[in-house]
């Protein structure tokens, strides 16, 4: 039988989540920005089996509009404690969900595999909120075995390159974050992809403070690319990055995922998670540091009430008409 502690301190929530090898989405700081700029509310649970930690979980929750309640999001979660079963912590916190968040469904991503995780009938795959196919890069071995193990041979001469054409990687500070965005917007353009307002990006490196790890890469004074990676000792989970047209020729971009990996590696976390691969130039770039990509298992849902149904066929229709 399962029983539920609700955690409100931040420290003590992090430490769950690093204890028991967590997502960075699953840490304190994401849950702050999702409330800070979204109408979500993060909820952060124990789960406790006989006494001792079975699981934990940080669940977004949305209210609805009546009679639906609420809608509940575990971020590339939940979590299991060492030996616990995955399955059947999803299924202790959607218990919770539906009695303490009158939620009428949980939606799960977590980063594992199909062989890793076998959920319960009652859960239903789902629209994907994270590209399950990426590529990660184990951490364990030491840095000359990393960078050996690298499939490319011109990636390893090409960090070798920049690193002697006098480029340097620096951590990130607030005052680089107007540079960063533009780099970034630009990079965007060319590339057709999304990108948030800057005030979101301001949000996340004020909120994200616990697990922030974003470094620009730069040559005589210019900054020529940044990558913005959110990390845990489980996890480093790259979120944003961008480079000039200087950048690329001078390979700035290949010694800053270089050093992005190296730095994940000594604040001790296990997985580099270079986060998606589409048929595109950024994913092929990203495949010369990964000998295979990785399949994540997807995202799914689990309904919790009957009006779920209704709800779901409702969202269904309403993307149908307003597309």
């Amino acid at each position: 039988m399962a029983s539920y502690r609700e955690i409100t301190d931040a420290a003590a929530w992090d430490q769950i989540v690093n204890d028991n090898g967590g997502h960075p989405m699953q840490a304190w700081g994401w849950g702050t920005l999702k409330e800070k700029t979204g109408p979500w509310t993060a909820r952060r649970i124990v789960v406790e089996r006989d006494g001792e930690l079975f699981g934990a979980c940080q669940v977004l929750v949305r209210k609805l509009p009546w009679p639906f309640g609420h809608i509940a999001y575990a971020p590339r979660g939940p979590i299991a404690a060492p030996g616990a079963d995955l399955a059947a912590v999803a299924d202790d916190v959607a218990a919770w969900c539906a009695q303490e968040a009158s939620a009428v469904s949980l939606k799960i991503d977590p980063a594992v595999t199909a062989d890793e995780l076998a959920l319960s009938s009652a859960w239903k795959p789902s629209e994907q909120i994270f590209i399950p196919n990426t590529a990660t890069i184990d951490l364990t071995p030491s840095e000359d075995q990393i960078m050996a193990a690298l499939p490319s041979k011109k990636a390893r001469q090409y960090i070798r390159k920049a690193d002697r054409s006098g480029v340097t990687v620096r951590p990130m500070t607030a005052d680089d974050l107007d540079a960063v965005l533009a780099i970034y917007r630009a990079t965007a353009e060319a590339d057709d992809f999304f990108i948030h307002p800057a005030e979101y990006y301001e949000a996340a490196l004020a909120c994200c403070d616990d697990v922030n790890q974003v470094f620009v890469a730069e040559f005589e004074g210019r900054i020529l690319a940044f990558l913005w990676n959110v990390t845990t000792r489980g996890t480093a989970f790259e979120l944003w990055g961008g480079v000039t047209d200087e950048g690329k020729r001078l390979r700035a971009n290949y010694l800053l995922k270089w050093h992005a990996i190296c730095a994940a590696k000594e604040s001790g976390t296990a997985l580099y998670d270079l986060n998606g691969l589409l048929n595109d130039g950024i994913s092929k770039f990203k495949l010369l540091f990964v000998s295979e990509p990785t399949l994540w298992v997807g995202t799914f849902d689990r309904p919790l009430s009957p009006l779920y149904h209704v709800w779901d066929a409702a969202l269904k229709l309403y993307r149908k008409l307003f597309k």
